[in-house]
This record gives C-alpha cells, structure tokens and sequence, in this order.
C-alpha cells in the first residue's frame, strides 16, 4: 500500500505540474506582480559567475539574469507545492518542493521520480543530491530519465552535504562520508549538523570544518541565516544583526565581515572566485556586490508583448 501511495503522490505532482505549465503558455501568468511588495524569493540556484543565478519563487516562478543587473520571470511554468531550497545538479536547476525535486527545462519544471515510496530531501548548492530514507541519489547524470543510486545508509538520512567530489550526510544514528562508494563514520562530527557541504556544518555557536572539526565562532550579536560554499570550497553565511545584514566568509581560519546596508530575510546567496556576490532577499529585492561596493535590484515580471492590429473599438 505505501509503495502504490508514493508512486500515486510522485505522478500527482508530476501531471499538475505539467497541466500548470500548459495552461501557463496558453494565457497570461497566473501570479504576476502587482508590486515590489507583492514578489517573494523562495531560493536561489548557484552559478560560476554569480551574475548568472537564477532565482526560484515560492510558485516556482524563475527569474532569470537578463546579462544587465537585472533579474526577469518570462517562463510560465510553476510547481504544484511551495519551493523551500534550489540548487545545480550538473548544468541544471532544480528544486524543492514538499519532498518532491523538480528539474528545469526550457519548457518548465518536472517532477523527479526519486524512488518508488517516500518522501525526499534534497542538498541544495552547487551539487544537489537527494536521499529517500535510507537512500542516497545523485541527480545528475540521469540514467532513463531517473536519479542513479549512489549508497544505502544504515538508518534514514535526515541532511546532505555535497562538494565537487566528496559527500557528507546525517542520519537518525550519526554523520557519514561516502569515500569509494562505501559510508565511513564521523565519530568527531557534531550531532545532528546543519550541513552546507562535504565539509561544512553549522552548529548554534559557530561553523565546523568537517574534515579537521576546528569550530570557528560567530561574530557576537549576528544571527547566521542562509549559508553556502564559494567556488574554492570557502564558506560564506548571512548574519543578521542590529545593524542589518552582514555577509560573512570564512576563509583559511579567519573571518572577514562585509555589511549589505541592508535589512531583510536572505533566502540565497552566491559569491564566485571573482569576489562578486549576489544575495537574495525573501521580499524580492537582490542585493549585488562587485568590486565598487553593493546595489540593489529588485526581481519584476516581463512586460506582455502587445498584441499587433487596431485597437479595441471605442464607444462614441
């Protein structure tokens, strides 16, 4: 029964998918914003050049970079349930949504068929994989169209951490590296981490590196949000504090602090080897950092094409 239940809630998700993104195509969207106020930012997909992020909306609206500092929702194609992480597996975009990981194409998002039964979780960043209790998943490459297996855990996975080569995970009984297609224990690791990669963890006093478990502390008076790695493996987090926004980076054993001017919920962040930063506010502002300081911008909907020939005639 709970094989036929999972198989039935994978195909819902996928058929209203599908039938959402059709209807889209055929009309107007259906959630465009009247205001900056009324435009949410659920998640934010990593790139090389952080310029090339794309942002996910809670619908699954993708704002796309327009090449000019400016972020733009043309594709109408959203997901059946609320995005709460994104993240790249290979040269694609994909979600999260209510235990269910969605692809981007150039038509729209697609359901993932994880495994036959259960709920997934996915690791969101610059390597997104994605577990099915006990069952760990790459998502890039697919082989038919599904995720490949990459190990089985002893107990159910509960949180992954990837990097380019290496993968961390957490389960009901400890924290785990796969090394050689096998699960090695971490005995050292903290228990029950957030992880952020195969070598980050966040822990309520500071950051962990997982491969030393050296534990650097926050800065007194920030609360760590939103937290990511940077292309050379470095960690970076959003701090909020009394004087707003703070970008944080940990790099070689030290911390190097950098104020946004701003105040707000960070739901993604992406700093390439260029230093250039960009931050994601959950009210739909983009905070942008390059070598002369920080801008803001906002996400906005492209504007309908008008439809060619004489207009609407008018009552005299």
């Amino acid at each position: 029964m709970r094989t036929a239940l999972g198989s039935i809630r994978w195909l819902i998700a996928l058929v209203i998918s599908s039938v959402i993104a059709s209807l889209a195509s055929a009309g107007p969207a259906r959630r465009l914003a009247g205001s900056a106020a009324a435009v949410k930012i659920a998640a934010m997909a990593p790139a090389d050049d952080a310029r090339r992020a794309v942002v996910i909306g809670p619908s699954g609206e993708v704002y796309e970079p327009d090449g000019k500092g400016a972020w733009i929702h043309r594709l109408p194609s959203w997901t059946a349930d609320p995005v709460v992480a994104a993240g790249r597996a290979g040269a694609s975009v994909v979600a999260f949504s209510d235990g269910v990981v969605y692809r981007l194409a150039d038509n729209g998002w697609s359901a993932l068929r994880i495994a036959q039964r259960g709920k997934a979780i996915m690791s969101p960043g610059r390597r997104a994989l994605a577990a099915v209790g006990r069952q760990l998943f790459t998502l890039d490459p697919l082989t038919r169209g599904e995720p490949g297996k990459l190990a089985l855990a002893s107990s159910n996975i509960t949180a992954i951490g990837a990097g380019p080569k290496a993968v961390v995970i957490a389960t009901e009984t400890g924290v785990f590296k796969l090394d050689g297609g096998k699960l090695a224990a971490l005995p050292a690791a903290p228990k029950r981490p957030r992880l952020v990669s195969d070598r980050w963890a966040i822990v309520d006093r500071g950051a962990v590196d997982l491969t030393t478990n050296r534990i650097t502390g926050w800065p007194g008076g920030l609360t760590i949000g939103i937290a990511a790695t940077t292309a050379d493996g470095s960690l970076v987090a959003i701090g909020a504090g009394a004087a707003g926004l703070e970008l944080v980076t940990l790099r070689g054993g030290k911390l190097a602090r950098d104020p946004l001017g701003l105040s707000g919920t960070a739901v993604g962040i992406v700093v390439d080897r260029g230093g250039r930063a960009v931050v994601a506010l959950s009210d739909g502002r983009i905070a942008l950092r390059d070598p002369h300081g920080w801008t803001t911008t906002e996400v906005s909907d492209e504007t309908p094409a008008e439809h060619p020939g004489a207009p609407p005639a008018a009552s005299p």
